[in-house]
This record gives C-alpha cells, structure tokens and sequence, in this order.
C-alpha cells in the first residue's frame, strides 16, 4: 500500500515515519533497508529518504555496511549497557560542573521541566519532556561539547525501541526526577550524585529486563 505524504515539510514527514516504523519494529533489527522501495511506498522521491536514513543512521538506529546499503541496528544488551555508562558518566560530570553553580532562575526552570516531565507521564508528550529535562540538567554544566555529546547518545531511543512505541508509566519517573531537582536546590552534589546514579540504574534495568523477554536482541 502506497503512502502519499504531503509536501509540507517533507524531509522531517519522511523521517518521523521512518523512525516510527524503526522505533515499533515493523522493520527487524538487522534487515536490510532499501531507500529506492521506502521512496516508492511513500510517494516521495528518493532526496527526503535519504535525507532521512542519514539523520537515523546519526541516531543510531540504523547502521551503514560498506556499499551493501543501509540496516536496522540491532538492540542487544551489550549496547544498552555501554550506552548508560556513558550517559551516567556525562550526567555526572554535569553534576560536577553545575551543583552549586546555577542561578536561582535556572534552578526555577529546571523545576518547572520536572512538572512538565510529571504531567507527561503515561502521555504522548512524555517523551520530549523527558529529553528536555535531562538536556538542560547537562546544560546546566555550561559545556557546549558535553551537551552536544549528550544530545548525540541514543539512550533514549534505545528506550523507545525497548518500549516498542509504546508509551512510558510510572510513578518512580517523577519522584526520581524531582529528587534530583531537590538536590540542584540545595546545592548537595553527594545527593545529586546519589539521585542521578539511582534514577539512571532504574532504567537500565527496566530496559535490560525488557530486552531479555525478547531473547536478548531488538
């Protein structure tokens, strides 16, 4: 079946169907993807694929083999656990950097994206809320490079994919938030450690539980 896209923004259509597709697995870890069949299914010519398969191979969630073309990265424990040490090192060394050092508008700001984040649970929104609380919490060390290599980590659609685009519950999401938050407030970096490191343990092994009910690899 042939889907027609409206040419409004067309690259960004592409992609977010693309990743949709991706993120749910309607295309399996491993599979080849053709850009000349996706152009063809969409209705689109081959420029917006490719633009969108260049933007997801970025992302991670596709991977690019010599000249054989592009393929679905596959989703195996060992890649969720290199992926939360080095999001737990980069939150920490923001920690570092920020705890006691932000103003009270920051602070103010950063809070107000724990209530954003709280509202969102079980909703569509939750998972830019999440991201935008977790980027400004790096943010907040000041370190352009920091933030870039966080924003380029796929821990989060690593999540996406565990959760096969369904969406995210749970009261421990907002209480683990705010918990950091509080310990930005007060200025206690043991606390904001403490918190950071718990809250990020929490969702490895939810992920690294969810993987394992589908034999390993997703």
């Amino acid at each position: 079946m042939t889907t027609t896209l409206a040419r409004t923004n067309l690259n960004d259509r592409v992609y977010d169907t693309l990743k949709l597709r991706l993120i749910r697995r309607e295309i399996g870890p491993g599979e080849k993807v053709s850009l000349h069949e996706l152009a063809a299914s969409l209705g689109v010519s081959r420029s917006p694929v490719h633009h969108a398969l260049t933007r997801l191979v970025a992302e991670g969630l596709l991977s690019v083999k010599s000249r054989r073309g592009y393929f679905v990265t596959a989703l195996t424990e060992a890649a969720l656990e290199e992926g939360y040490d080095v999001r737990l090192a980069l939150e920490l060394q923001a920690a570092e950097r920020a705890v006691g050092n932000v103003s009270q508008d920051q602070l103010l700001r950063f809070r107000e994206l724990h209530e954003s984040t709280a509202e969102a649970v079980s909703h569509a929104e939750w998972d830019s809320a999440n991201a935008a609380f977790h980027e400004y919490q790096v943010d907040l060390a000041g370190n352009s490079l920091l933030s870039r290599f966080y924003r380029e980590l796929s821990v989060n659609l690593m999540m996406q994919v565990i959760r096969g685009g369904k969406l995210e519950a749970g009261a421990y999401l907002a209480t683990e938030h705010e918990a950091i938050v509080d310990a930005y407030v007060r200025g206690d970096l043991d606390a904001a450690r403490a918190a950071i490191a718990a809250h990020i343990e929490t969702g490895r092994r939810i992920a690294l539980d969810a993987l394992g009910t589908a034999d390993g690899v997703l």
